[in-house]
């Protein structure tokens, strides 16, 4: 696999350093013979949303949905672990808005929008026994009818996000299902593990200030394929006879 660019794996413990057992004690694997050479990784996100602007004289409304794929894999490095990034591809993006103007009224379709949601894999967090994933679906300006205020799109992003750049708290909103992402890390050394994940997210303010010159509500369901394959000395050397 293609390793494009290398990020070193945040390892976050909560305990006294010197108070921590070797790093794979809990495992309970026999000899490093065992342990898997590396873990080839797909994260698959699927999304469909709403949003609407009011901004007084002209108002926006608009349905979207995306289908975005990422690969890569990480490798033991002693005891912690570096995460290689492959690849990061938007499947499908379909996106209709709606413009109602004083004297007219717009509609554009997938093709005239000009930013494409994609997806950012910042880390993946050790906590405790449970390996916690950190990223975040970057977005784009609305509406994208020519419009006098232009806002970020909130789009999905899980519970440990780091790089937050909206003014709205992601977490606070999530109304259904929760958007906490992890996997036990002991899991990972058997065999492949897939796991699925699922919410809804709702944000409206229930009182417009009147210093707001545009007024927003947005919402979507995600649905998120997580799968993780361990790779073991056989494999590499069928690869390596392939090669």
């Amino acid at each position: 696999m293609a390793k494009k660019l290398l990020i070193l794996l945040l390892i976050s413990l909560f305990t006294v350093p010197h108070l921590l057992p070797s790093a794979y004690s809990f495992l309970f694997i026999p000899s490093d013979q065992a342990l898997p050479l590396w873990w080839e990784i797909e994260i698959l996100l699927i999304s469909n949303g709403n949003y609407k602007v009011d901004e007084g004289n002209s108002s926006y409304s608009a349905h979207y949905s995306f289908t975005l794929l990422w690969t890569g894999c990480m490798e033991r490095d002693n005891g912690d672990y570096l995460l290689y990034y492959d690849n990061s591809e938007l499947i499908s993006f379909e996106a209709e808005e709606k413009g109602i103007f004083p004297e007219s009224t717009k509609i554009i379709g997938t093709d005239d929008f000009q930013d494409k949601p994609s997806f950012e894999l910042n880390y993946i967090l050790r906590k405790g026994e449970n390996l916690h994933f950190d990223f975040f679906v970057r977005s784009f300006l609305i509406p994208q009818n020519k419009s006098e205020h232009k806002l970020q799109l909130s789009l999905p992003a899980s519970k440990e996000n780091s790089r937050r750049s909206s003014k709205i708290d992601y977490n606070l909103f999530v109304s259904k299902g929760s958007n906490l992402i992890f996997l036990e890390e002991k899991e990972i050394y058997l065999d492949t593990v897939e796991k699925k994940f699922a919410w809804k997210w709702k944000y409206q303010k229930q009182h417009i200030p009147r210093s707001m010159l545009a007024f927003p509500s947005y919402s979507h369901d995600v649905k998120i394929e997580i799968s993780i394959h361990p790779c073991f000395k056989e494999q590499a050397k069928m690869l390596g006879n392939q090669s």
